[in-house]
């Protein structure tokens, strides 16, 4: 197989069908498609999509269920945890403790 330069990427084979513009988009979700990822979890970057929307950890064997194309949560969860976090006045920094299994420093007296 021919080597593709760095401009056309995995949309070679496309040729000139389909538009520049789409033909980019695809590029750039394909790019991070294939790529590895962080681990949630273990924080490694052994992370890869097994199919749509579930990826696995080579490293720690994690399951996540995420987005088709990218490790994160959809939109309209992301929208939730925002307004839900606004409401009660909660900082990402205690986001984080409570994701990370830590008690806050109230609760550690």
């Amino acid at each position: 197989m021919a080597r593709r330069s760095v401009k056309i990427g995995s949309t070679g084979g496309m040729g000139q069908r389909y538009g520049v513009t789409i033909r980019r988009r695809i590029r750039d979700i394909e790019k991070g498609l294939r790529g590895w990822h962080t681990c949630p979890k273990c924080k490694a970057k052994t992370v890869r999509r097994r199919s749509t929307g579930i990826w696995v950890c080579r490293r720690c064997g994690a399951k996540i269920a995420s987005s088709a194309y990218t490790i994160a949560p959809p939109k309209a969860v992301r929208k939730a945890l925002a307004e839900v976090l606004e409401e009660e006045k909660i900082t990402a920094e205690e986001v984080v403790e409570f994701t990370s299994g830590e008690l806050p420093e109230e609760e550690k007296r």
